[in-house]
């Protein structure tokens, strides 16, 4: 759906529909200073080097929800309030929550018919206003998954009682796992831990303030050629979610070119990045210890990306009732 690309075009209106008065200015919620507020909480995001334009899914919907929202509860009254409905209703879709999308712009449309939204502002596709098309998309939309299975990706939660404790020659980091998200790689890696298959592994790659790799099996024996090779013997599929990965997600390392080769060896980040989002499958958090992690990271490397003082995972010490 299109919805989301109005957002960015729809700036330009809103920065001229909302030019306001010096009377406007004195008074006490000042429309300018929401106008501002509201263009500050829109949901652009240019990508970063390296990060694939295609990359919408780093948008936080809700977020943007919940901003937006703000400066619609403080506008009651003045010319940013239509606009602010406008933007609600293009999230609101965007979040798949189709039917409130629907019912925002209804609202807008019944409470402010004269509005440029929704008479003068046309989409390019139809040359409808933009508040008859963002009715007939909900609508569309509606009607297609009334028929229609539509697959919505979980929202991650984390589990407080899942805390998981990394005891690294380093120091220790502890871990939580999503309750929704990633079950079968959060079973895969408590069975491997209790079998005790992580222990006197190596961490075997490094990069400061990046990444800090760890769990192969092949890094229990001193040839590190062969570190980064390892695996239990299976893999599994990717599990997909909206778990962005950010600084502290614990993540399933994959192979270059190898879309299935989830299985033992993982990473802890140390910095946002979105470019491995639905590229590998994140599955924890470090929620103690990230310190730790930092500091490990920033550790003298050999010529194998490795810490030249060895590091090992001496043991993981697992929730006694999960």
């Amino acid at each position: 759906m299109t919805l989301k690309n109005t957002i960015t075009a729809l700036l330009a209106l809103v920065l001229v529909t909302g030019t306001v008065s010096a009377q406007d200015e004195e008074e006490k919620i000042s429309p300018a200073k929401l106008m501002l507020e509201l263009e500050a909480a829109l949901p652009r995001k240019a990508p970063k080097a390296g990060q694939p334009v295609g990359f919408t899914h780093s948008v936080d919907w809700d977020k943007a929800i919940e901003k937006i929202g703000f400066v619609l509860a403080r506008s009651s009254g003045t010319k940013v309030e239509p606009h602010a409905l406008f933007l609600l209703g293009c999230c609101l879709f965007n979040s798949h929550e189709i039917e409130q999308a629907k019912a925002t712009f209804e609202d807008l449309k019944n409470r402010f018919p004269k509005h440029s939204l929704c008479t003068s502002a046309t989409d390019q596709r139809t040359g409808k206003s933009l508040v008859d098309q963002g009715i007939e998309d909900c609508a569309d939309e509606l009607q297609f998954r009334a028929t229609n299975k539509v697959r919505k990706l979980p929202r991650p939660e984390l589990d407080p009682e899942s805390s998981t404790t990394l005891h690294l020659t380093a120091g220790n980091a502890t871990i939580q796992f999503y309750k929704n998200v990633a079950t079968k790689h959060r079973e895969n890696f408590l069975k491997l831990a209790k079998e005790g298959f992580y222990d006197r592994t190596r961490v075997h790659k490094v990069i400061a303030g990046h990444i800090v790799h760890m769990g192969d099996p092949n890094s229990k024996v001193r040839n590190p050629e062969r570190w980064g090779k390892g695996s239990p013997g299976y893999v599994i599929d990717n599990e997909f979610s909206l778990v962005s990965h950010k600084r502290g997600t614990v993540t399933m390392w994959r192979g270059s070119g190898r879309p299935s080769s989830h299985g033992s060896q993982f990473q802890i980040l140390l910095k946002d990045q979105p470019h491995l989002d639905f590229v590998q499958t994140p599955f924890a958090e470090v929620v103690d210890g990230l310190e730790v992690i930092e500091t490990l990271s920033r550790q003298s490397r050999n010529q194998y990306e490795a810490p030249v003082v060895d590091c090992f995972l001496n043991g993981i010490t697992v929730p006694k009732k999960k």
